[in-house]
């Protein structure tokens, strides 16, 4: 169960509680993921309510101005890896910006909110 898996102690709404999703900037839960949602007639994800927009804490972090993913990368001494706009290449780009910030001593909490009530009316 999940708490072996995470060495015992913490319930599953705890570690839900303290889940932070990391995104390329808030179009991934405000826009897609909102949109994927009401087409299906699905209630938002409560825990997607709240993430980390990263490129807002990068460029607050380390002094710079609005960047994508290559120009963190770039600003961080790296080179993209993959395929541009593939999920899954963004996605390994992205823990590699994580890691080195946390690296660099960055916490990454939840700096972005999604108003529910919103999105069901745009």
């Amino acid at each position: 169960g999940i708490n072996a898996e995470y060495g015992g102690g913490n319930t599953e709404t705890e570690l839900i509680k303290s889940l932070c999703f990391v995104t390329d900037g808030p179009w991934d839960f405000k826009k897609f993921l909102a949109k994927e949602c009401r087409y299906n007639n699905m209630d938002f994800p409560s825990m997607c309510v709240q993430f980390c927009n990263l490129r807002r804490r990068f460029c607050n972090f380390y002094g710079v101005k609005r960047v994508n993913i290559d120009g963190m990368l770039k600003n961080l001494g790296q080179q993209f890896d993959g395929t541009p706009h593939s999920g899954i290449s963004d996605s390994r780009n992205i823990a590699n910006i994580v890691c080195t910030m946390v690296r660099d001593g960055a916490v990454l909490d939840n700096n972005e909110v999604v108003d529910v009530n919103s999105i069901y009316t745009a």
